[in-house]
């Protein structure tokens, strides 16, 4: 059991995800970039790592209770194409084969 207390208090204040940040600052700059972006707009450096925890967990004990969401409008609906009846088929495979016929007939006289 001591094992896994051993190593909460760091994960628990972010102090990992701060200590990858550093190791990909170092490392390789582009990662960094592409896997923090949202860190670095919001000028969130791993130093404040476990400060902002902090004050996450202290507005958390304050206010414990989920305040949902109230969800975004839908800015565009999806419409799947309504089934077609079998009388719809076949007129739609009738209108395909006359429309092939006649390309056939154009480039036959061409």
């Amino acid at each position: 059991m001591s094992g896994p207390r051993r190593i909460r208090p760091p994960h628990i204040m972010g102090q990992n995800v701060a200590n990858y940040m550093r190791y990909l600052m170092e490392e390789d700059e582009d990662a960094y970039k592409k896997q923090f972006s949202q860190y670095i707009k919001n000028n969130v450096t791993p130093d404040m790592m476990e400060e902002m925890y902090k004050k996450a967990h202290a507005a958390i004990r304050e206010n414990p209770v989920y305040e949902k969401k109230p969800n975004k409008e839908v800015k565009k609906k999806r419409w799947n194409r309504p089934k077609m009846s079998l009388a719809q088929k076949k007129d739609q495979v009738a209108q395909k084969k006359a429309s092939f016929l006649r390309a056939q007939e154009w480039a036959a006289e061409s």
